[in-house]
């Protein structure tokens, strides 16, 4: 299994940490919020937007580096999400917001003295810069220790902006639970998509709900970076409408579907139909909340741990293509 328990107790021991951290009301109050965030420090990221507009009603959306910064009269309160904050992009994004001059901020971050920090810092707006200790180097097929890190953090701030009596604690017997479900279930759905003959070919077509759902985006970032494929996501229901035109013209698919208690029928009756013409698995979560994310990584990580064994490179990284690596200045956001 690709998770072992001292990630579970790193988990448990964050998300339980009471440590209060300053100036983060401004979450609170903000009428709409964007989480910017890049490479797979957006799976954080995505669970911010995603529980801020499930407990405050309010907009609140994930969007890249790039789109943010070329959409300079946003009026939503920016959160940068970024492991060190020393990457150009989270540069640029840092320098994007200190020029809009008003307003406030919020860096969510390991590298309190990063170079976007202290763009941040030297701007005119006012900035909180919450951080925590690194955990330590992960060596697997993707770090997952600075996910689960940034993850922890994001949800610390969420919980302590808008109070204990609208997003409570993380319930920790329910968390051990999901750990071990997502386990032993992780297991079986990459034996299901090995079996498939040349799997490794095929589109990974993920459903769930949502356009841009915190649930299918963790899947398509893991399994990318991981190399073993590039998913699409798209929500359930829309996809009925005609976008499985394609998936039927070329029958080079395989479907995984993202269940959670309040579309479980809807995600039924999409497997016991598709499932007489494609591969289908379902991972069917339980979990309500907070909670239902950490599931859904944990689901996510172990299965991509047991594909990166099938591949042939055991749980680690693949090799890096040598030109495509040495490729330098994508050029600048804005």
């Amino acid at each position: 299994m690709a998770l072992t328990l001292d990630d579970l107790e790193m988990i448990t021991a964050r998300v339980s940490d009471t440590t209060q951290i300053p100036d983060v009301d401004v979450l609170k109050s903000a009428c709409a919020s964007v989480w910017v965030g890049s490479g797979l420090a957006k799976i954080s990221a995505a669970y911010g937007a995603a529980l801020t507009e499930q407990y405050t009603g309010y907009p609140s959306h994930v969007m890249s580096a790039l789109d943010f910064c070329q959409k300079p009269f946003l009026r939503s309160l920016p959160v940068l999400v970024s492991l060190k904050g020393r990457h150009e992009d989270a540069v640029d994004v840092a320098k994007s917001v200190a020029r809009r001059s008003s307003g406030n901020a919020i860096l969510i971050t390991g590298e309190p003295e990063g170079p976007a920090a202290l763009v941040l810092k030297d701007g005119s707006l006012t900035s909180s810069i919450v951080t925590a200790s690194f955990p330590e180097r992960d060596q697997r097929f993707v770090n997952c220790g600075s996910i689960f890190m940034l993850s922890a953090l994001v949800y610390q701030v969420i919980r302590q902006s808008l109070g204990m009596d609208v997003i409570g604690n993380i319930d920790e017997s329910k968390l051990t639970k999901a750990f071990f479900k997502a386990g032993e279930g992780a297991y079986m759905i990459a034996q299901g998509i090995i079996s498939i003959e040349d799997w490794q070919n095929r589109q990974l077509i993920i459903l769930g709900q949502g356009l841009g759902s915190d649930l299918m985006l963790s899947w398509q970032s893991v399994f990318a970076e991981a190399g073993i494929v590039t998913p699409i996501f798209l929500d359930i229901k829309d996809y009925t409408h005609g976008d499985h035109l394609a998936a039927a013209r070329s029958n080079n698919v395989i479907f995984l579907v993202i269940q959670h208690p309040s579309i479980e029928n809807i995600c039924h009756i999409f497997a016991s139909r598709f499932s007489t013409r494609f591969p289908v698995m379902v991972i069917p979560l339980e979990s309500n909340g907070p909670v239902r994310f950490w599931e859904n990584l944990f689901y996510c990580c172990n299965t991509a741990d047991a594909l990166t064994k099938a591949l042939g490179y055991h749980g680690k990284r693949p090799p890096k293509d040598p030109i495509i690596h040495g490729w330098r200045e994508w050029g600048k956001l804005e």
